[in-house]
């Protein structure tokens, strides 16, 4: 008999029909894994450039407001000068022109009586107006008329010299406390965005900072297109408008698309944004996605099981590179971001059991004169043991961290403010008694740490405020000499406090 050669049943899928199958039920879930994980890296390059941006702009926002207190001091010790409060002003522009080349950040030097009229100055450039210049209309003289203190003009062109500046004023007063006028320091805009900005910021990075107007002070790209421009308007500025810091999408100034994070001063009205180019941020996506399937696809050809164990594997190396982001890579010490997270979680916790918590700010006194005279090396060495000393001498229960540069802090738990001095007292006095290679340098005879302290809730009731308030401590610290500990007065007024606008923020 013929039989018929599917014998009335439907044909068996071929072998080469179940091998693509298998094979594509195979690819599947690395498909879908691959959708995910492109997904997942995008999400943490995003963040990781943000966190980048806004680090960078805390950076350059506190290099600006080391500058301001750097001129304050300087400008208070002009003021007192007794030249300048007998307006003699002969004596008062040899001076001036004598000192001006110990400062080449700033344009000029002046003194203006009440009149408005420039009675002295260090420079006036070639083609600028001569004889007597009167800057009664300006905005930096109708604020300095009224002050008792520091205060901050707007951007401008300076009538002596035509460059790009923003002034830094204080008033005069005559031995008979009368007011005869004003000091002023002209900020170089150009030297300090070279300062700050062009050594400091990646080649995907574009750094921009803003007067409270929306007026560009400073650009670490195309500055002569920029500085000066009124950029109220735009989206970028809009979004930041404020708000004291943060992080932000939006189309920066040129239209490019960018990741920000911005940070403002706290002595001058300014905000700093530092902003990652999305293109950047997509070709690193493009370079982990090209490493994750170069791979994953021979293993995937290999075997169906393999991916299991790389994922797992992965998954390892994805919470130890989350570890390694909570901790500094040269002293060991946990980092801002660690630090960040567990006062969110003491304070928490301290709210709900009514219990105290202290805070201390700690800074390495003249460490930028021990680097200069040692070398970064033995700079990075001195700060490994400080912060190892640190360590083993707080108690078991604080945790010690590094903020940046030569800035370490401590969060002690469950005491107050006398508990704290009692504490860091011992690591002042631990830290003193060490050697140190080349400590005989030191302004001190030895490399020594300025403290400040602050307590939950006797001095503030919130993270920020903690912090600024242990900070305010600090610069009092370093301002009664250095290698002494102080802790915050609510109580108190000084002039650091006024200059930073950290009173109204310690409650």
């Amino acid at each position: 008999m013929k039989i018929d050669k599917f014998d009335g049943q439907k044909p068996k899928m071929s072998l080469k029909a179940r091998l693509i199958m298998l094979l594509t039920w195979m690819i599947l879930p690395f498909i879908i894994f691959s959708v995910y994980k492109a997904y997942d890296i995008n999400k943490k390059l995003e963040r990781d450039a943000q966190v980048e941006s806004l680090n960078l702009a805390r950076s350059i926002s506190q290099s600006i407001d080391d500058y301001i207190g750097a001129t304050g001091d300087l400008l208070i010790s002009i003021s007192n000068h007794n030249d300048v409060r007998t307006q003699n002003y002969t004596a008062i522009n040899e001076w001036f022109k004598e000192i001006g080349p110990d400062y080449p950040y700033y344009v000029n030097i002046i003194f203006v009586d009440t009149k408005g009229d420039i009675k002295a100055f260090v420079k006036q450039t070639k083609g600028a107006k001569r004889g007597t210049v009167n800057v009664s209309d300006t905005v930096y003289f109708e604020r300095a008329a009224t002050s008792h203190a520091l205060s901050i003009g707007d951007f401008m062109y300076s009538k002596l010299t035509g460059l790009p500046v923003v002034h830094v004023t204080h008033p005069v007063f005559n031995m008979e406390g009368e007011r005869v006028g004003l000091v002023a320091a002209s900020f170089d805009l150009t030297k300090i965005q070279h300062k700050l900005m062009v050594s400091n910021v990646p080649k995907h990075s574009v750094v921009s900072v803003f007067d409270d107007k929306g007026v560009v002070i400073a650009r670490s790209s195309n500055p002569d297109k920029w500085v000066g421009a009124d950029v109220h308007d735009k989206p970028v500025f809009k979004l930041m408008n404020g708000k004291s810091e943060g992080d932000i999408e939006a189309v920066g100034l040129d239209g490019t698309g960018r990741l920000f994070g911005y940070a403002s001063t706290t002595r001058v009205p300014w905000r700093v944004s530092v902003g990652v180019d999305n293109e950047y941020v997509y070709s690193q996506l493009k370079k982990e996605l090209a490493y994750h399937f170069m791979v994953f696809i021979p293993l995937l050809l290999i075997a169906l099981f393999g991916w299991i164990w790389i994922g797992r594997d992965v998954n390892k190396l994805h919470a130890r590179t989350e570890y390694l982001t909570l901790v500094d890579a040269l002293t060991g010490l946990y980092n801002y971001r660690k630090l960040s997270r567990d006062l969110d979680f003491e304070f928490q916790r301290s709210s709900r059991t009514k219990g105290a918590l202290a805070f201390a700010m700690v800074d390495i006194d003249h460490f930028k004169h021990y680097n200069d005279n040692n070398g970064h090396q033995e700079g990075d060495e001195a700060l490994r043991r400080i912060a190892g000393i640190m360590t083993t001498t707080v108690r078991d229960t604080d945790t010690v961290y590094r903020c940046g540069g030569e800035e370490l802090c401590v969060l002690l738990r469950d005491t107050d403010a006398k508990g704290a001095v009692t504490v860091m007292e011992r690591v002042r006095h631990e830290v003193e008694a060490a050697n140190f290679v080349g400590q005989e340098k030191q302004p001190l005879g030895n490399l020594t740490i300025s403290l400040g302290i602050a307590a939950y809730p006797s001095h503030s009731i919130c993270k920020d405020g903690l912090i600024k308030c242990s900070d305010v401590a600090l610069y009092k610290s370093k301002g009664a000499g250095r290698n002494r500990l102080e802790v915050y007065s609510s109580g108190e007024s000084t002039p650091t406090e006024q200059e930073t606008s950290y009173s109204s923020q310690c409650i």
